[in-house]
């Protein structure tokens, strides 16, 4: 599972983006935009726990 920054619970640091993730809902032609929102998403969790973990 992943929290709501998309990081990965069980591996705090590890980040989850696009087809890694397990989505239940039809996209209908939309996985594309699905994965560059998501990694978008991520990328902003990286950074905040950049910033909280290492001080930069």
């Amino acid at each position: 599972m992943v929290d709501d920054t998309l990081m990965l619970k069980s591996h705090p640091g590890w980040f989850a983006a696009g087809e890694m993730l397990n989505w239940d809902a039809p996209t209908g032609g939309y996985l594309l935009q699905g994965c560059f929102s998501t990694g978008m998403a991520a990328a902003k969790g990286i950074e905040g726990w950049l910033t909280k973990n290492l001080n930069c």
